[in-house]
């Protein structure tokens, strides 16, 4: 058995339509010291409440209904559409192939982790976004992650 992490004070917006994957990453939330968590089953939802609570981090699921994990991303990187377009995102794959990491990858995911997800992996993504921030870049009025081959080089 391994020791949760403790990410205190932060909070984090869970999208996915599965209330039973919520609950059991919230679970895994809990025991990394995060109790602060939002959750939404949709882009709607997930839109409202990202705008009001203005959380930490996102972890969104890519497989939601009718393409909403990539449009959730992109609204979320957006600057026309949203004021917190640097919010680190986690996205969750089922069946991760190359055109979707390179497309969640493109649109400004932080990390992907691949479903069903372990606590040690939820949070050693999560201590990767928290520990080891990501430059970014914006153009055209959208927020986009420097790779981090390019982001750790030295010039």
């Amino acid at each position: 058995m391994h020791i949760a992490p403790s990410f205190p004070n932060l909070s984090v917006l869970l999208v996915d339509a599965s209330p039973h994957y919520r609950r059991i990453i919230r679970t895994m939330l809990y025991q990394a010291q995060l109790h602060r968590i939002f959750e939404a089953a949709d882009l709607p939802s997930a839109a409202a409440i990202f705008i009001q609570k203005q959380p930490n981090i996102v972890i969104l699921d890519w497989d939601l209904p009718d393409g909403g994990g990539p449009k959730c991303l992109a609204a979320i990187r957006s600057q026309r559409t949203s004021p917190f377009a640097k919010a680190p995102v986690l996205v969750m794959m089922e069946r991760p192939d190359k055109r979707s990491v390179v497309q969640a990858a493109k649109l400004g995911a932080h990390e992907i982790i691949t479903k069903p997800i372990s606590p040690n992996n939820l949070w050693l993504h999560l201590s990767g976004i928290i520990n080891v921030p990501r430059k970014y870049r914006e153009a055209n009025g959208v927020v986009t992650l420097v790779p981090r081959a390019i982001s750790n080089a030295i010039f």
